[in-house]
């Protein structure tokens, strides 16, 4: 009877704790200040406060469907795969709380028992800064529309060179702010944007331009997300703030039903002395995939990119983060030591475009030398996709734009060893080139390109368009050619007579090959048609010209009449992703390079490519010498891009290398002297120039000097082809210039 008694007494127990009542005061409010109310408070971005029971109240049933499918608190790093500081979840426990909370009538309970909402400090977080910097202007957001990308550049006052140790981030509206990456630029590189349509800053994702050629110095400091806490790197660690530049927020804006006025201020915290190692980003694939082939059907629901790095020397890492576009779903990063053991780094089952955040591991990770990440990133193009862009879905290809797709994970980290530190930031490098050379294959980088130049052209009636110019041996502007345009690769016919353009059409989008009367300034479009031309090169009496045509993935080499009759030939197709690159025809044979590879193709026969140069590292460039004997090209085996002459046979098609004749870093524009006695060539940015060396007889080089530094940085210089007359006193090239 006793038993009995015990049993059914514990029973009731049992039942009445389970009914107990789930309070306000007692259990949901510490839950919310403790992983709400960051954002969920006035003055901030969240669209309501959380802070008092009559505003949990009001969104009670919300709450509970929001966090109930984990869509809120926003933390989309799966739990357990990589431990990181300040998570931003619930635990199932507190889940069924809110859940159980809001099926009881949500009481208050005893407000008494409530705690005291979180203190949130004024001004700075972090303490004054030691540099304050703010926009020049405010943005104005509208009420309505599609999410808005800005850019915004800032000018730095710097003296010297120095390093950060944070960045703290102050919206003036936060409730129209989403987030906002950092980053810094050469002093002016973006001038020819901001502002061009009459509104502070210019238009874009531009999550390349931080490291994007023709920007150096540049970098990357961060960014800030909604519910974003500033905080310092570890002790001992600092990012390089380079003196001469401009700071770039890219800011992503969220329309909330009224009109706002957004002028941020940074605040950036300095490290009292340069730090003893170097933090190294490595993204992986590297430039955020530009050399990944992304090319996703309409349809696909499970397209996936892999990618995997070996790392040459023992790191530790610090932070990971992530990035896709809309149609990202899945990105997950793993690591595989040397002894084969793996360790979880990071792991994204439903990636939001919209939430971005950076994860600071809570210890930093020890992965030695010889540790492989491999990094998988799953797209989903299908309509049932809820954030796809395009109904009903299209194709995508890689690209900056929100209907575009890219994908990476990367990771902050040192080098335990100082001396280490050449080795890692040699192999970071190698993966730059790498994705690179396989982007200018597939044609990724001539897609960036060209829309680079289209967006520039047409974010304003007063646009930075191009203008074709002669210029003397000086630099001495002779003569402008036709109109102002979007023009790329002029190439001057074989006389000096005429020249060759491609020229873009912001219209049609189209990219057409057009020829120029030198003297006249008259043009006509000699190639038409749906797909993007690039690389003209003449045929040597003038009559052709040879050019790659490129559509829906696949490149090819024509040739078509220089005047516009005829059709356009089919010459040669290479395997795809190849996108040839022409910068000769001479002696019966057409040079090209794709990726690392340089070919000489034959222009009658069978036309089977000929190997010239295929090394471990990249060639480019090549000129044949009017007697054939030799040729000048580009390579980077010194780990710089120069200049150098070899030798060249016909029987059978073959190349020699040779010495070195520039001094300083230099690429593209290489071209002969009619006599083959002078050789040209463009030196690298930042004094982009022409530059001009005697060759001997025997194919000995003098020493080069500057003839005149171009008006216009030249963006890939290695794709041009005939840049000056026969007998060397005439260049053409394109100077940027302002149109209304």
């Amino acid at each position: 009877m006793r038993t009995g008694f015990c049993v059914l007494f514990f029973a009731a127990a049992t039942v009445a704790s389970a009914a107990a009542p789930i309070t306000f005061s007692e259990t949901i409010a510490p839950i919310l200040y403790q992983n709400c109310v960051t954002c969920h408070r006035p003055g901030e971005a969240a669209p309501f406060s959380l802070l008092t029971y009559d505003d949990a109240r009001k969104r009670g049933a919300l709450i509970a469907a929001v966090t109930k499918s984990r869509y809120m608190p926003p933390w989309h790093a799966e739990h357990g795969y990589g431990e990181f500081t300040d998570e931003r979840r619930l635990t199932d426990a507190q889940i069924a709380a809110i859940g159980d909370w809001v099926a009881q009538g949500m009481p208050q309970g005893d407000p008494a028992k409530t705690p005291k909402p979180p203190q949130f400090t004024s001004g700075w977080q972090l303490g004054q800064p030691d540099l304050v910097l703010e926009m020049p202007a405010g943005y104005q957001v509208p009420s309505g529309g599609p999410d808005i990308y800005r850019n915004f550049v800032i000018p730095i006052p710097l003296a010297e060179d120095k390093w950060v140790r944070a960045v703290e981030f102050r919206p003036s509206a936060r409730q129209v702010v989403h987030h906002a990456l950092f980053g810094y630029v050469r002093a002016g590189a973006l001038a020819n944007v901001d502002g061009k349509d009459g509104q502070p800053g210019f238009s874009g994702m531009s999550g390349l331009t931080f490291g994007a050629p023709g920007m150096e110095p540049s970098g990357n400091l961060g960014g800030w997300a909604v519910g974003g806490i500033p905080a310092f790197l570890p002790e001992g660690l600092a990012l390089r703030l380079a003196k001469g530049t401009d700071l770039v927020l890219a800011m992503h804006f969220h329309p909330t039903g009224k009109p706002e006025t957004e002028r941020s201020t940074i605040g950036i915290y300095f490290a009292k002395a340069a730090p003893e190692r170097t933090l190294y980003g490595d993204t992986i694939p590297a430039l955020f995939g530009i050399g990944a082939g992304i090319d996703i059907p309409a349809g696909e629901k499970n397209y996936t990119i892999r990618d995997s790095t070996t790392l040459p020397a023992d790191v530790r890492v610090y932070r990971a983060y992530a990035h896709a576009h809309y149609l990202g779903k899945e990105m997950k990063a793993t690591a595989t030591l040397p002894d084969g053991t793996t360790r979880p780094l990071l792991w994204i089952t439903d990636w939001n475009f919209n939430w971005q955040e950076q994860y600071t591991y809570k210890q930093p990770l020890m992965l030695p030398k010889g540790t492989r990440i491999d990094v998988s990133i799953r797209y989903d193009n299908s309509a049932d996709n809820p954030r796809n862009p395009s109904n009903p879905p299209k194709r995508v290809l890689w690209g900056e734009e929100s209907f575009d797709e890219m994908g990476a994970m990367g990771f902050l980290m040192v080098a335990i060893q100082k001396e280490a530190e050449p080795a890692l930031l040699a192999a970071l490098e190698t993966s730059s080139r790498a994705a690179v050379t396989a982007g200018l294959l597939n044609g990724s980088v001539r897609r960036f390109m060209e829309e680079q130049q289209r967006s520039q052209a047409a974010s304003s009636p007063t646009s930075r368009l191009q203008q074709i110019t002669l210029f003397d041996r000086q630099g001495q502007i002779v003569r402008t050619i036709g109109d102002p345009g979007l023009y790329t690769q002029p190439a001057l016919s074989p006389d000096g007579s005429r020249i060759a353009v491609i020229k873009n059409d912001l219209e049609t989008r189209s990219t057409d090959l057009w020829v120029f009367d030198a003297v006249t300034g008259k043009g006509a479009r000699v190639a038409s048609d749906q797909s993007s031309k690039s690389a003209p090169v003449w045929s040597p009496d003038g009559t052709e010209i040879a050019y790659v045509a490129s559509a829906g993935g696949r490149s090819a080499i024509y040739r078509t009449r220089s005047n516009g009759s005829g059709t356009p030939e089919l010459m040669y197709q290479p395997p795809p992703p190849q996108t040839p690159v022409l910068t000769d025809w001479s002696g019966g044979l057409i040079c090209f390079w794709a990726g690392p590879v340089t070919y000489a193709l034959p222009v009658n026969g069978d036309r089977k490519p000929v190997e010239l140069f295929h090394e471990s590292y990249n060639v480019r460039g090549v000129r044949f010498s009017p007697d054939g004997r030799f040729l000048a090209y580009n390579s980077d085996e010194s780990g710089k891009f120069q200049t150098y002459v070899g030798a060249f046979r016909s029987s059978p098609i073959g190349a020699t290398k040779g010495p070195q004749v520039s001094r300083d870093p230099a690429a593209g524009g290489n071209f002969w002297r009619q006599d083959g006695k002078e050789l040209y060539f463009l030196s690298l940015p930042p004094r982009q120039g022409v530059m001009a060396v005697e060759i001997d007889s025997s194919g000995v080089a003098g020493a080069p000097r500057a003839l005149f530094q171009v008006p216009s940085p030249i963006g890939a210089p290695a794709q041009l082809s005939s840049v000056a007359t026969p007998d060397g006193a005439r260049f053409v090239f394109l100077q940027q210039v302002t149109t209304r």
